[in-house]
């Protein structure tokens, strides 16, 4: 089973607003959660599929091009998602 099913199966809920993922935690257990936040790349990646190019694209703006994070990544964003 996937992560998100696993989640959703317990009344939580999985957010993603443009780059930040949020979880609702809904009746997940304090093991559960710990699970999650082990596995939370796993579970970005379930959630966004373009996470990882993302993220490649946010670190050369920001180590290479010089731009702050906040920058780097609104820039990111918008090239990995054609917006």
């Amino acid at each position: 089973m996937a992560i998100l099913d696993r989640i959703r199966a317990h009344g939580g809920e999985v957010i993603r607003d443009k780059w930040t993922i949020t979880l609702r935690k809904g009746r997940l257990t304090p093991e559960a959660l710990a699970w999650v936040k082990d596995h939370r790349a796993d579970l970005i990646r379930e959630v966004w599929p373009e996470y990882d190019d993302f993220e490649e694209r946010a670190a050369i703006r920001e180590f290479c091009g010089g731009m702050s994070r906040a920058d780097a990544e609104a820039a990111a964003y918008a090239e990995v998602m054609n917006v």
